[in-house]
This record gives C-alpha cells, sequence and structure tokens, in this order.
C-alpha cells in the first residue's frame, strides 16, 4: 500500500516527482501528489515526510563539520550523522559534507517558494 491520500503512491514507484535538484549522482524531488521528498545522493535514497526534510536540512545546516569529525582508520576525517532512521547513519567526508549541506539549503528553499506560491 503506499501512502493514504495519494492515489499515484505505490510504494514511490508511481510518484509525480518534481525535481528540488538534480545532478549526475544525485537529486531531491518532491511529489506533487503526496508531498514525500526524495533524497538520493551517490549511493544514498531516503525518503521524507516535508515536515522531517525541513527539520533534517535546518539540523545539518548547523552542523559544523571541523567540531564533529571523526578520524576513521584509513586517517580521513569524516562525520555520521543520524538519518531520520534510528539505525542508520550518514558517514560523509568534508567535500560530501559541503556538497550535500548545499544541495539541501538549495532544495529547501526552492520547497519553501513553491509552498508559497501554491
Amino acid at each position: 500500500m503506499g501512502i493514504v491520500g495519494c492515489p499515484f503512491n505505490l510504494f514511490m514507484k508511481n510518484c509525480k516527482p518534481h525535481f528540488l535538484a538534480q545532478g549526475s549522482y544525485f537529486s531531491v524531488t518532491n511529489c506533487l501528489c503526496c508531498r514525500q521528498i526524495g533524497l538520493y545522493y551517490k549511493n544514498l535514497l531516503i525518503g521524507y515526510s516535508h515536515k522531517d526534510f525541513t527539520k533534517f536540512v535546518t539540523n545539518f545546516a548547523n552542523i559544523d563539520f571541523e567540531n564533529h569529525s571523526v578520524y576513521f582508520p584509513d586517517d580521513s576525517a569524516r562525520i555520521i550523522i543520524k538519518s531520520p532512521h534510528r539505525d542508520i547513519q550518514i558517514n560523509l567526508d568534508f567535500q560530501e559534507f559541503t556538497e550535500l549541506k548545499d544541495i539541501l539549503q538549495e532544495s529547501a528553499l526552492l520547497l519553501d517558494a513553491y509552498t508559497l506560491i501554491k
């Protein structure tokens, strides 16, 4: 069963996505019917409600990489971010963290603008 209220949503396969950001290895989409947000970044794919996506973007924007990163056995500094799913964390190096932060902020601004227009 899909999300209640969205006749197009059956495990998101029939969503009508509106792209908020898109590149060769990332996209952020908003279903025009159920408003589910889809975040695809490299090998990561996470779905959010509109409310949870806004909260995630706000929290992500406030993270300071230098103060929260840890060194991994290969001597690379990486940050571990909680996802909306309790047992799944996102592991990013500085370049990935900065890139994803920009993608999320751009997507949130467009989502806010589309929400105001409707």
